[in-house]
């Protein structure tokens, strides 16, 4: 069983949702400041034995990148340096919009990226 771990990154703050590969359900878990970001991936990594990292990917609505896009590129190839877990990308278009439908937070568009992940990798 592999433990995931949801991001949708932002400037100032960030959501987070977890998931196994058993129950291939996310569930929304947090949000935190994004100065307090990384320290709390690696304490999650630590304590929930995150296996795979998905980040959401931000592009535009014709697909292009833009400069959340390149900005996100930075964070992944970091975190891919510095986690030694897989870490990977999930479009991310319609998650916050998802999100806001249910009046929801960063940590519900982090659910929605990684649930989308796992119905494509794991359905």
């Amino acid at each position: 069983m592999s433990k995931l771990l949801g991001i949708d990154y932002g400037r100032s703050k960030v959501g987070l949702a977890l998931a196994d590969s058993e129950t291939k359900t996310a569930v929304p878990l947090e949000t935190v400041a994004f100065d307090d970001l990384l320290p709390r991936i690696w304490q999650l990594i630590s304590s929930e034995e995150i296996t795979v990292v998905v980040v959401g990917w931000p592009l535009s609505m014709k697909g292009g990148e833009t400069e959340q896009t390149r900005e996100v590129k930075i964070f992944v190839a970091d975190l891919k340096l510095k986690t030694g877990v897989k870490v990977v990308t999930e479009d991310e278009r319609l998650s916050t919009v998802q999100a806001e439908r249910l009046g929801k937070d960063d940590a519900v568009a982090a659910m929605y990226i990684l649930q989308s992940y796992l119905d494509r990798h794991y359905g």
